[in-house]
């Protein structure tokens, strides 16, 4: 598949970090650190591709998000999200509004005259919402609203091993299609998959699933 295809597009990355992970005691807390020297090649990887700079959410209440904004900035926010919360300050995974978000920008830039050909959202993950029903809905809208399917690509990456999170991204990654949604275009992997190939081929099974 030629690299071609990852050209002239907008690049969302969104972090889904539960605030229990941020705790050094919590099992998930080893799992961040590991993976965030991948997290940052993949961002290198997805900056040289976006010439307008990323956007890059915090999926959290509130939610957080920078615009035309570089990999330094995602080093700096996945080491602060490193650090244990204030207990006032605790929130929890809000990627219904984060993703509806983005998809829903993309859409209004897609009007423009200037608009670039596509999207990859690069979402990070480690624990579901208690509620996934929303999130399926945002994506099923999204594909049905495409004429092509490699026009957006949804790549989760789960942080950590959790059952319950696994099979939601496995239920989004294979199952979309057979309750309403016109394409596929999510693809679901561990952080561990960005070392086994190249960032280039990890990129493209964003948008070629």
């Amino acid at each position: 598949m030629p690299t071609n295809l990852l050209e002239d597009r907008d690049y969302i990355i969104i972090i889904a970090r539960s605030a229990a992970s941020r705790e050094q005691h919590h099992p998930l807390y080893e799992h961040w650190l590991a993976a965030q020297a991948s997290l940052i090649d993949l961002a290198k990887k997805c900056q040289e591709l976006d010439s307008d700079g990323l956007t890059v959410y915090e999926a959290s209440t509130p939610l957080w998000k920078y615009e035309n904004t570089d990999v330094k900035r995602l080093a700096e926010i996945l080491q602060r999200q490193n650090t244990t919360p204030d207990p006032e300050n605790l929130t929890n995974i809000n990627l219904q509004e984060a993703l509806s978000e983005a998809l829903s920008n993309y859409f209004k830039r897609k009007a423009s005259p200037k608009a670039k050909k596509g999207v990859i959202i690069v979402v990070v993950i480690d624990e579901k919402q208690e509620d996934g029903k929303p999130v399926a809905k945002i994506i099923i809208d999204a594909a049905n609203n495409i004429a092509r399917d490699e026009e957006i690509g949804i790549s989760f990456i789960q942080i950590g091993e959790d059952l319950e999170t696994k099979e939601f991204l496995t239920y989004l990654d294979n199952n979309l299609q057979q309750v309403g949604a016109k394409f596929d275009i999510v693809d679901a992997n561990f952080w561990q998959e960005i070392k086994k190939s190249s960032i280039v081929q990890f990129l493209i099974g964003a948008v070629n699933d």
